[in-house]
C-alpha cells in the first residue's frame, strides 16, 4: 500500500528524471564553451541549473527531508549537527571557512566527496583529505576573488573561478538520520566576506529544504547584525526553528563572592522574553504570530553530549539514577526535536514538500527555456546569419578569383606592345647628327696622331657606348610615361575589372611594385665597333709592288699584327687614303643610323616583354595569396557555422524538451491539487503556542 507521499515522489520522478537526463545529455552534445563563446554564460547558467535538478532528483527520489543549518560563526552549528544525528560529524562539518554547503547524511561507510561549479567531482579518502583540499581551494579562491574586485567586477564563481568547490557531501554511519531519512545540510558561517556562498545557497534550497534551523548564541541574541540575514531567510522558508544556544552551566558573581547560577543557567526563557520585547524586529515579530518561527532556548552542548552517549549505548554510565538521567534530558533539545518532528510528520510538511518540489521544478523548467530560447538563442542567430553573410562573399570572392585565374594578362598589355617603340622621331635624328658628327671628329683627330688602331676604337666606342647607355635611358622613360595612370600599361575590359571588384584584388596595388622595379632585370646592350684592319683600304707603293709585298703585309707593317703599332700621321696620310676614311665614316654612319636604333628597339622590346611577364606574375601572385586566404577562412567559418547550428539543434531540444515537462507538470499539480500554502493564521498552532 503506497502512501500519498510515496506516490507523489514515483510519479515526480518519473516525470523528471527523463527531463533531467534530456538536459544532461544536451550539455554534452552542446560545442565546448571555448570556440563558441557566445553560449559561455548560458552553459555556465545550464549547468547550474543541471546541479540544481540533481538536488531535487535526489530529494524526491530518496524523499528526503534536508534541513538546512544556518548561524554565525561558532553559533553552534556543528554542536547541533552532533545532537540531531547522534553521531560526530563535527569533524567533518567543521570545515576550514568555506562557501559552500556541506550535505550529511546516513551512510554504511564513510564517504567523502567535493563538486565543483562544473559539475566535476571528486573523491577524498577522508575528512583530513577533504579538508586539505578546501584548504588550497579556499586560497586560490580568495586570489580569484582579489582578482574580480581589482577589475571592479562582481565576482561569479562560473565564470571567475568554476574550479571553485559547490557543495560537499559526507556520508557517515549515523543511526537517527536514518531513522528520520534527513539530511543535514551545514552552510558557512554568516559575515564571511564570501557572501556568493550565500547567495547560491538561497537559490538553491528556498524551494527545495524542508525548513531552516537558525543557531545562535544567546550572548548575540540582542545584536542587530546577528539578524540582518534572518529576515531573508524568513522571505526563502515557509518555517524557521530559532535555536538559542544556551550555557546551563553559566554562573554569576554575588555581591558575597560566591556563585550563583545565571539567568541563561536557571530560567533561559526570560532571556527570550527579554529579547522579544526589547530587541525583535517586526518582522520576526510577525513571523512567531504566524507561527512560521519559534524560539528554543537549548544547550547544544549537553544535548549533544547525550545524545552520542546514548547512541553509543553508555547512557548508563552518565545516569546513575533516574534524577540524574531526567536532569540530563533538562536541556531544551526534546522540545525542539519534538516540534520539529511534528512539523515534519504533519500534513501541513507533506503539503509544502509536494507544493515546494513542484515549484521549484516549473521555476527551473520556465529559466532553463528562458536560457535556450531569449539571449542565447538570439545571439546564435545573429551570428549564424553573420557566418552565412561572409561564407557567400567569400564564395563569391572565390568564384571571382577562379574567373580570373583563366585569363590571359598579356592581351590586356596589346597596347603598350604596339607603342613601346615609338620614340620621338625629332629626338632621335638630332642624336644620330650629333653622334656621327662625334665620331667623324674622333676619326680626323686620330689620323692627325700618331696613336695605333686600337686607339682609334678606343676613341670611338666608348662614345657610342655613352650614347647607347643615354639612349637606353630615354627608352627607359619612354616606357615609363607610357605606364603611369592606372594599371600599368594594363587595358583590362569591364569585366575582368569588374571581377577584380568582386575578388577584393586590389589590381592597382598589386602592380605598382612592377612599375616601380621596371628595367631591374634588362640588360642595356650598347653598339660596339669591332672593325679589323682588313676590313680597311691601304695604298701600295712601288716599291712594295717591286718587293711583291701583299696588301696583308702592308696592312701589318702599319698597324702590327695585333693593332697596337703606332702609326705616324704621315704615314696614315700616305697609305691611308679617301677610300680608307670613307670606309671607315660609313661602318660609323651604319652603326649610329642602323645598329644603334635595332639596339633600342631590342631594349624596348625586352623592357616591354620583362614588364609584362612581371605583371602576369604579379597578378597571378596576388590571386593565388587571395584565393588561399578565402580558403583558409572558409574552413574555420564554416566550422563555426556547424557548431552554432549544433548548439541551436541542442537549444531547440532543450526547449522542446522543457515544454514537455513543463505540461507534465501542471498535470501534477492538477492531479495533487497543489496549490499556494496560506500562512497560518491559528494562534492555537503547536509553533506558536509558546508565546500567548
Amino acid at each position: 500500500m503506497k502512501t500519498d507521499m510515496q506516490t507523489f515522489c514515483q510519479e515526480f520522478s518519473q516525470k523528471l528524471e527523463p527531463f533531467a537526463d534530456e538536459l544532461r545529455q544536451a550539455l554534452n552534445e552542446l560545442p565546448p564553451r571555448e570556440k563558441l563563446n557566445q553560449i559561455d554564460t548560458t552553459v555556465l547558467q545550464l549547468q547550474e541549473v543541471q546541479q540544481r535538478l540533481s538536488t531535487l532528483r535526489e530529494k524526491v527520489s530518496d524523499q528526503s527531508t534536508f534541513l538546512l543549518i544556518f548561524g554565525p560563526l561558532k553559533s553552534g552549528k556543528s554542536t547541533l549537527m552532533n545532537a540531531l544525528s547522534g553521531a560526530y560529524v563535527s569533524e567533518v562539518s567543521s570545515l576550514p571557512a568555506y562557501p559552500a554547503l556541506v550535505y550529511v547524511k546516513n551512510g554504511d561507510q564513510h564517504r567523502f566527496q567535493a563538486t565543483d561549479y562544473l559539475g566535476e567531482r571528486r573523491e577524498f579518502a577522508d575528512n583530513v583529505a577533504l579538508a586539505e583540499a578546501i584548504q588550497t581551494d579556499h586560497s586560490l579562491l580568495a586570489d580569484a576573488i582579489v582578482a574580480a574586485e581589482n577589475t571592479s567586477a562582481s565576482f561569479d564563481p562560473q565564470q571567475h573561478y568554476p574550479q571553485a568547490i559547490r557543495r560537499m557531501d559526507i556520508e557517515i554511519p549515523a543511526a537517527h538520520l536514518a531513522d528520520s531519512g534527513s539530511v543535514l545540510v551545514d552552510t558557512p558561517g554568516l559575515y564571511s566576506r564570501m557572501k556568493f556562498g550565500y547567495d547560491q545557497m538561497t537559490r538553491d534550497f528556498r524551494d527545495t529544504a524542508a525548513c531552516a534551523i537558525f543557531v545562535v548564541k544567546t550572548d548575540n541574541l540582542f545584536f542587530e547584525k546577528v539578524f540582518e540575514e534572518f529576515e531573508e531567510l524568513l522571505s526563502c522558508f515557509s518555517r524557521i526553528f530559532l535555536v538559542a544556544n544556551i550555557d546551563s552551566s553559566k554562573q554569576d558573581l554575588r555581591p558575597d563572592g560566591t556563585l550563583e547560577p545565571s539567568l541563561e543557567s536557571s530560567d533561559p526563557n526570560k532571556i527570550i522574553e527579554s529579547f522579544r520585547s526589547l530587541s525583535m524586529s517586526a518582522t520576526l515579530s510577525s513571523a512567531i504570530d504566524e507561527g512560521r518561527l519559534k524560539i528554543y532556548p537549548v544547550d547544544l552542548q549537553k544535548a549533544a553530549t547525550r545524545t552520542l552517549r546514548e547512541a553509543a549505548g553508555e547512557a548508563s554510565l552518565v545516569a546513575v539514577n533516574d534524577s540524574e538521567a531526567n536532569e540530563d534530558r533538562d536541556d531544551g533539545f526534546d522540545e525542539f526535536v519534538d516540534d520539529l518532528t511534528g512539523y515534519l510528520n504533519s500534513s501541513d510538511y507533506l503539503h509544502d514538500f509536494k507544493y515546494d518540489s513542484l515549484r521549484l521544478a516549473q521555476d527551473l523548467t520556465a529559466e532553463t527555456c528562458d536560457l535556450v530560447s531569449d539571449d542565447a538563442s538570439a545571439a546564435l542567430s545573429r551570428e549564424s546569419e553573420r557566418i552565412r553573410e561572409e561564407l557567400e562573399r567569400d564564395r563569391a570572392r572565390l568564384n571571382a578569383l577562379q574567373t580570373l585565374e583563366r585569363q590571359s594578362w598579356g592581351l590586356a598589355f596589346n597596347t603598350l606592345s604596339a607603342s613601346r617603340n615609338r620614340m620621338p622621331e625629332d629626338l632621335t635624328e638630332q642624336s644620330d647628327g650629333q653622334l656621327e658628327q662625334s665620331c667623324q671628329q674622333q676619326i680626323t683627330a686620330w689620323m692627325e696622331s700618331d696613336e695605333s688602331w686600337n686607339q682609334l676604337l678606343a676613341r670611338l666606342n666608348p662614345e657610342l657606348e655613352q650614347e647607347g647607355r643615354r639612349r637606353s635611358g630615354l627608352v627607359l622613360d619612354h616606357v615609363r610615361a607610357q605606364l603611369q595612370g592606372g594599371y600599368a600599361g594594363a587595358e583590362f575590359s569591364d569585366t575582368q575589372l569588374s571581377a577584380f571588384r568582386d575578388a577584393g584584388l586590389q589590381v592597382e596595388q598589386s602592380l605598382a611594385g612592377c612599375l616601380q622595379s621596371l628595367g631591374d632585370s634588362t640588360q642595356v646592350v650598347t653598339p660596339t665597333l669591332e672593325l679589323a684592319t682588313e676590313d680597311i683600304p691601304v695604298k701600295r707603293t712601288l716599291g712594295d709592288y717591286l718587293l711583291l709585298r701583299s696588301r696583308k703585309r702592308v696592312r701589318q707593317g702599319i698597324f702590327g699584327e695585333d693593332g697596337n703599332r703606332s702609326v705616324e700621321a704621315a704615314v696614315k696620310q700616305k697609305r691611308l687614303g679617301d677610300a680608307s676614311l670613307e670606309k671607315l665614316h660609313t661602318i660609323v654612319r651604319d652603326t649610329v643610323g642602323r645598329e644603334m636604333p635595332e639596339l633600342q628597339a631590342q631594349y624596348a622590346d625586352a623592357l616591354v616583354e620583362a614588364h609584362i611577364v612581371r605583371c602576369s606574375e604579379a597578378v597571378h601572385q596576388s590571386i593565388t595569396q587571395i584565393s588561399e586566404g578565402v580558403q583558409d577562412s572558409i574552413a574555420p567559418r564554416e566550422s563555426m557555422l556547424r557548431l552554432c547550428q549544433q548548439a541551436q539543434d541542442v537549444f531547440k531540444r532543450i526547449e522542446q524538451s522543457s515544454g514537455r515537462f513543463s505540461a507534465d507538470l501542471s498535470e501534477l499539480q492538477r492531479q495533487f491539487d497543489l496549490k499556494k500554502p496560506e500562512p497560518a493564521d491559528d494562534h492555537e498552532d503547536v509553533l506558536a503556542e509558546a508565546y500567548p
